[in-house]
């Protein structure tokens, strides 16, 4: 006999208030019904959380067409295997994705809509509840699967006019930050302040240490096959790859999200494929887990680095700049800031130039973990105890098997290096 699926499978703290609240930020008054299914998730895009779906009925507030309200939601948990949770972290990375929606996004809505764009920027997925307290938290988002959104390929980059879309987007979202500061700067930092760094920071890198040890060993490899068949040509290209890989990547990454200056804007923190949801034209954003207040172009160099492929930054690379540029102007414009004064074109080349090498140190982790398959992937859940299990002895990567695997994570070392940003 089947198990009758119950509310606290969610969350101990997902009631039936919590449906009411959905439901009133969606437009009605009270639950009335609900209908609840396990979330589908491929393995290894999410580490940090479970996933369901649930949907949700108001019929004592008809819709406009006189149907009953529904709304379907994705809800996203803290897992409940507490080993996986501590190994993770999944804590502190709630606790800033419900601070982004529940503090963050609301002030830049707030001040966008007291702007009144013509334009106004609504490229995220709509958050209706956020709660956390470190062990039955929980995130219960729009589900845009129910419109025609789906999420893109992690092992595969995505084609031209998506990623081009996608920077537009980015460039919008940077802007309301931009304006924020410009016209509302002592409000905006304390905004600014909520984000914690959740990745990259002194207390935690002995939690990655001994994992970055395995993967720095990884590029190597690939960068020794990869310019022993390039030839002498690449010779110096190849030291300088070499010395990055001799350095402290930690540190580096560390200082590159802690710098702040009159261009820091709030971050995405992690906009690699799968947290870019894409429909004809549009593009909705998710998971804002790793949000941080630092240079705009550590989320550029993470999109281009994990999104695109070598022969769209060769043909393209500027263009998409060039789209992510125009789009934050326009908004900026349109919120009433001069962009002309807040973000010309050489100040984000030089931010590109001072931050473009956060995207190398973002590859030496992302692209061999997004070139694994699922039986590589572990069971998460059978994890056993309480306590965090070693990164290095959970996840299990060594050298990249395929050339083109190979090709793809040098490749993103020579675009960096012949743009300059890695010396």
């Amino acid at each position: 006999m089947a198990t009758v699926p119950k509310l606290s499978d969610i969350s101990a703290k997902f009631t039936e208030s919590t449906l009411d609240e959905i439901i009133r930020s969606a437009g009605g008054t009270r639950c009335t019904g609900w209908k609840l299914q396990d979330g589908d998730v491929t393995k290894g895009d999410a580490y940090l959380s479970e996933l369901y779906r649930i949907q949700l009925r108001d019929d004592e507030f008809p819709s406009k067409d006189g149907k009953p309200l529904v709304v379907n939601a994705i809800v996203k948990t803290i897992p409940k295997n507490v080993g996986r949770r501590n190994t993770f972290r999944s804590a502190d990375f709630f606790r800033n994705e419900c601070n982004f929606y529940n503090v963050v996004l609301k002030e830049l809505y707030r001040f966008q809509d007291k702007r009144q764009p013509k334009h106004p920027f609504q490229d995220i997925a709509r958050c209706f509840v956020a709660y956390c307290d470190g062990e039955n938290d929980f995130i219960a988002l729009d589900d845009l699967g129910q419109y025609g959104y789906a999420t893109a390929s992690r092992t595969k980059g995505i084609g031209l006019g998506e990623c081009l879309n996608c920077m537009r987007s980015l460039g919008r979202f940077h802007a309301l930050s931009m304006a924020m500061k410009d016209q509302e700067p002592e409000w905006f930092q304390r905004v600014a302040n909520t984000p914690v760094e959740t990745y990259y920071c002194v207390d935690r890198e002995a939690w990655f240490r001994n994992f970055m040890q395995r993967l720095v060993p990884i590029s190597r490899n690939a960068l020794e096959l990869v310019c022993t068949e390039e030839g002498p040509s690449w010779d110096g290209f190849k030291r300088t790859v070499e010395h990055f890989l001799d350095s402290n990547i930690y540190q580096t990454m560390i200082e590159l999200t802690h710098a702040r200056n009159r261009n820091s804007v709030v971050n995405h923190g992690d906009c690699w494929a799968p947290n870019f949801l894409l429909h004809s034209e549009s593009v909705r954003m998710i998971d804002f887990q790793m949000a941080r207040y630092a240079s705009p172009a550590l989320d550029i160099a993470l999109f281009v680095y994990t999104c695109t492929d070598q022969n769209l930054r060769l043909g393209h690379y500027y263009e998409l700049l060039e789209a992510y540029h125009c789009s934050l102007r326009e908004l900026l414009r349109e919120l009433g800031s001069n962009p002309d004064q807040l973000f010309t074109r050489n100040e984000l080349n030089r931010e590109l130039e001072q931050f473009g090498r956060f995207g190398c140190g973002i590859a030496v982790e992302s692209i061999p973990m997004s070139l694994l398959d699922d039986t590589q992937v572990p069971d998460l859940n059978s994890i056993q105890g309480t306590e965090a299990v070693p990164l290095e002895e959970l996840l299990i990567v060594g050298n990249i098997a395929s050339a083109e695997g190979r090709r793809r994570l040098v490749d993103v070392y020579r675009h960096a290096f012949d743009c300059g940003y890695l010396k």
